[in-house]
């Protein structure tokens, strides 16, 4: 084994004191009409906190995301207004998908650093009750280069359209491939309580659906939803007098490659530069992809899983597709991916479900036959890694999560 480098050592160093998520939450999730960003924030929060058995006011950190309904540049802060707490540390991430792994990370340095014990990371907002659908379409330009993509009509599907032609191309993958994601995790969904869509769907469906932006037909797309989730952030020793066994961050890792599309040097540069977080990640937990039990990634479109396997390692260059078609990413398959549905099917909140969903897994707890669900737990799992993309694949940041303390690897 190489040796690891001063980043890799002060990450290990960083989470071998035991930094863990010792609480997790997750409201309904579709079009909740009447329910503004900031009160399905709160209503995850009180969720979170019972889960861990604590309250607010034991909280003295809190990391926020943004919202895409409510204009305030100070997100952290005025939800701390919101909630009637008065944080030690306070932050707002933003850096679109990827910004969920990236608040545990800031959740994990601040608490090294003893300007908090116990951090909360909450994101939510009402995306889908409380913006136009002609606002969303202006929000899909946002990723477009101002001058040499946006005047030309590019959105964020165009974008990811034009990447997973790309790679199609060059790797002769079937459209049944992209179909074979949301097929499996539609199985996914239809046991999750709070998924938008609950119906299970075949290859051939997703074939016969309506096309939006080639090769994407309307069920390769991700959802728009409301909705909100949280997880805790704190130490090992402090978890000890909350309620749920805790989850272990045992890795971390970011990936980036491009901002704009345009940009991209090649589909084998993107794959690179977003696996560079899954990768990393799993060598700070001294790990291999062989020794993962669930894999939670991020899936925006239904080509997005594709490459981040390969990029992790997971499957070689252009052997995803066939990898999910032939069923590995099933419960039951070789590696389970994205248990919950993911964004394709149970709703659209960042990778902060992918968090919540992985926590679950590894606590033994991903049974929703109580709620109106099904059982979607991954027997004995022990391992899991997910990860957030911002952008068009731009940024990737990824996490390695454990039942079990990290070794001193």
């Amino acid at each position: 084994m190489r040796e690891a480098t001063p980043n890799v050592r002060e990450a290990r160093r960083m989470l071998g004191k035991g930094i863990v998520i010792a609480g997790v939450g997750e409201t309904e999730q579709g079009k909740l009409e009447g329910r503004g960003s900031f009160q399905l924030l709160a209503e995850a929060t009180k969720i979170t906190l019972d889960d861990a058995g604590v309250t607010l006011d034991e909280v003295d950190g809190l990391i926020t995301a943004f919202s895409f309904v409510e204009s305030t540049l100070m997100h952290s802060t005025t939800l701390a207004d919101y909630l009637g707490m008065e944080p030690g540390y306070f932050a707002s991430v933003a850096v679109g998908g990827a910004t969920a792994p990236l608040m545990a990370v800031q959740a994990a340095m601040a608490i090294d650093a003893g300007l908090a014990e116990v951090v909360l990371c909450v994101r939510g907002d009402n995306t889908r009750s409380g913006i136009s659908s002609s606002g969303m379409i202006a929000m899909a330009r946002e990723m477009s280069h101002g001058a040499f993509e946006a005047p030309y009509g590019l959105t964020t599907i165009g974008g990811y359209g034009l990447l997973a032609q790309r790679y199609m191309h060059e790797h002769d993958v079937p459209q049944e491939a992209l179909a074979a994601v949301v097929a499996t995790q539609s199985e996914h969904a239809a046991l999750k309580w709070n998924a938008m869509l609950r119906d299970v769907v075949s290859v051939e469906d997703v074939l016969a659906d309506r096309w939006i932006a080639t090769p994407f037909h309307a069920m390769d797309c991700s959802l728009v939803s409301d909705g909100a989730a949280a997880f805790l952030v704190t130490t090992a020793d402090r978890a000890k007098s909350m309620r749920p066994k805790p989850v272990y961050i045992t890795g971390i890792g970011e990936g980036y490659s491009h901002q704009y599309i345009s940009e991209a040097e090649s589909v084998d540069s993107v794959r690179q530069g977003l696996g560079r977080a899954g990768r990393r990640a799993m060598e700070v937990a001294g790990i291999t992809p062989a020794d993962l039990d669930v894999a939670e990634i991020y899936d925006s479109f239904s080509f997005t899983p594709l490459i981040a396997l390969e990029g992790f390692g997971i499957c070689g260059p252009g052997e995803a597709g066939d990898w999910v078609l032939a069923g590995n990413a099933k419960l039951g398959g070789k590696l389970p991916m994205n248990t919950h549905g993911g964004l394709l099917r149970q709703a659209h909140l960042g990778a902060m479900h992918h968090i919540v969903e992985a926590a679950l897994q590894l606590r033994g707890e991903a049974d929703d036959s109580e709620r109106g669900g099904g059982n979607h737990q991954v027997p004995g799992a022990k391992l899991a890694i997910t990860n957030g993309s911002g952008g068009i694949l731009a940024a990737t940041s990824a996490l390695v999560l454990s039942s079990e303390p990290p070794s001193a690897a």
